[in-house]
């Protein structure tokens, strides 16, 4: 796991995009909760603890499909969201703010845990034995991600060049796929197994105002930049995709990997 991504994530304000975070990073399409479901992960009644919850985009699908479910996370203003989320379509979720490495919560509690998009930010070498502890004997770890692919989308491409404008650290975004590549990963050997590893693609819709505050609530932009830096990345984002069609069909690499805890 590389270092500079650890790093970079401690500098990050996910409290400062939750209002963006929560109505325009719409997660993960149907077709994942149906792939996890026959992993055995988000299965009525099995207790989940989603690490990094954010604004619920795993936690809040698995407590409708009837999981019991606790999310986590060191951002109040993404647990604010997530919990009004839930709250508006009534459905029980347990929501911490701590973080992944030092839950502070029992025991062999949970049948699964599970991380979208955060398990790059945690310090690897506490969260991996927190995770076993944490876990029922036999249980399962997900890895997730959704990401936008630039490869065959000129929008997609154009956006990614003027996030590079304003944030030159967008290039570690390369060499972190590059990392999720490896099936078994050096922390997973000896301590867990790999029970699946499934990557795919899937294009998502968007209308014009959805693609952006998708990217404004990107850890490129509203996460890592000031107001006043991500307002005039807008500005010019927005004049960018004028032309464009109301609806954009962007292309997403999801990546979904399923670890069972060894005996």
């Amino acid at each position: 796991m590389p270092q500079t991504n650890l790093d970079y994530g401690k500098t990050l304000d996910w409290s400062a995009v939750s209002a963006d975070y929560a109505r325009h990073r719409n997660g993960y399409p149907a077709s994942t909760f149906a792939h996890l479901k026959g992993f055995g992960i988000g299965l009525a009644g099995q207790v989940i603890l989603d690490l990094g919850t954010g604004t619920g985009a795993l936690a809040i699908p698995f407590a409708r499909q009837g999981a019991l479910v606790t999310g986590l996370d060191p951002a109040a203003g993404q647990l604010e969201a997530a919990r009004a989320r839930a709250i508006a379509e009534g459905l029980s979720l347990r929501l911490l703010q701590a973080p992944a490495e030092a839950s502070g919560l029992p025991s062999a509690a949970f049948d699964a845990l599970t991380a979208s998009m955060c398990w790059g930010y945690f310090d690897p070498d506490k969260v991996v034995p927190e995770a076993l502890r944490l876990l029922k004997p036999g249980g399962l770890l997900l890895i997730s991600s959704i990401i936008w692919q630039a490869g065959k989308d000129d929008v997609a491409a154009r956006s990614n060049a003027l996030i590079a404008r304003y944030n030159p650290r967008f290039d570690l975004r390369q060499g972190q796929q590059q990392a999720e590549e490896d099936p078994l990963p050096a922390w997973a050997r000896g301590r867990f197994a790999l029970k699946s590893y499934h990557r795919y693609h899937e294009a998502v819709a968007f209308s014009h105002e959805q693609w952006r505050g998708r990217i404004r609530a990107s850890k490129w932009i509203g996460a890592a930049l000031s107001p006043k830096q991500a307002a005039a990345f807008d500005r010019e984002h927005q004049a960018l995709l004028a032309p464009e069609p109301a609806t954009l069909w962007i292309d997403h690499r999801i990546r979904l990997q399923v670890f069972e805890a060894s005996a």
